[in-house]
């Protein structure tokens, strides 16, 4: 590792001093909106705070909330770097680091404190559903400056990679699945927060916008084109850690005329990062081309069933063009 890091370039140096800077400042934005919009009027939306939230509302003389979200991020830290392995460990670290003093300052400093309480007023139906729209907006904003930067916000996301490997669930549903179970939680366990949980269910949909319009906002997936001499080691990280196919094209090169081989991945945006890096790191020569798709269908993106309309079957509608094209080669004739 040392030795990588002196033979790194100035212009690797800057790059890697940008992401770790957004990274940074994701942390801190999302410990911003958690620990002034959110946790003064218990608005739980998911994720390790929303845990907190819900620990702090039985124990209101006490704050614990960034001391749950401490305890909780560094033992999911190190079960993610047993169960996922050190480039999940490694991605995760900063954040893992920043987000927890981030919250402990926005939550115990007065200057912050004042302002949260501020905000929140008396809890008027008003303020929770404002505070739940900054919220969100502030948590996504965070959260996907973390993503921009190549990291990770840790936490829950170790279960999610942990399934996705070893079960092949993907994670966007295994997050789903437990930010609702959160929110629920936070509706049943904390007397009279219905309406505060509803807005929490608002929040977490407006967080995952922020991260679509931030981190997505140029589409969803990605057709790559490799060639590299290490194609074969390129292809079984694509397959084993990513969870996508590859297509292995001969070809020959046009200058030169040497024999190579294309090796080419359709991927999401979450995943780009991390084979860009993954190419860096065993052939910092090899060249490579991503290029946006406007949709991609198949196994592990979206279903490539036919759409019919409603209330018809796929039959009738195959009769139905069928027929327009016998019409229409009756008005050629």
């Amino acid at each position: 590792m040392f030795n990588r890091l002196k033979n790194m370039t100035a212009h690797e140096w800057r790059v890697s001093i940008g992401r770790l800077s957004l990274v940074f400042l994701g942390s801190v934005v999302l410990a911003f909106g958690t620990a002034i919009f959110l946790t003064q009027l218990n608005i739980v939306s998911g994720g390790l705070a929303g845990i907190g939230i819900i620990c702090q509302a039985h124990f209101p003389n006490t704050q614990i909330i960034d001391i749950v979200v401490f305890i909780a991020t560094w033992v999911l830290w190190v079960i993610g770097l047993i169960f996922v392995g050190r480039g999940f460990a490694a991605k995760t670290f900063l954040s893992s680091l920043i987000y927890p003093l981030a919250l402990a300052l926005f939550l115990r400093v007065n200057v912050f404190s004042n302002m949260a309480e501020s905000i929140a007023g008396d809890g008027e139906i008003g303020r929770v559903l404002l505070c739940a729209i900054f919220g969100g907006v502030f948590v996504g904003g965070g959260v996907a400056l973390t993503f921009l930067g190549g990291g990770s916000t840790g936490g829950l996301d170790v279960f999610c990679f942990i399934l996705q490997k070893y079960v092949g669930i993907r994670e966007s549903i295994t997050c789903f699945v437990l930010d609702a179970i959160i929110v629920i939680l936070g509706m049943t366990l904390i007397p009279d927060n219905v309406v505060n949980g509803l807005c929490g269910l608002l929040s977490a949909f407006l967080c995952a916008a922020m991260v679509e319009v931030i981190y997505n906002r140029r589409g969803s997936s990605y057709q790559g084109d490799i060639i590299s001499d290490h194609w074969e080691e390129i292809s079984r990280f694509v397959q084993d850690e990513l969870g996508r196919g590859a297509t292995i094209i001969p070809a020959q090169g046009g200058y030169k005329g040497e024999k190579r081989t294309i090796l080419r991945v359709v991927i999401d945006s979450t995943q780009l990062n991390r084979l860009r890096d993954y190419i860096a790191s065993v052939d910092p020569s090899a060249f490579m081309t991503f290029t946006q798709v406007s949709a991609a269908y198949g196994e592990g993106f979206k279903s490539n069933k036919r759409t019919v309309p409603y209330g018809k079957k796929i039959e009738e509608v195959a009769k139905k063009e069928e027929n327009n094209e016998d019409l229409q080669e009756k008005d050629e004739k």
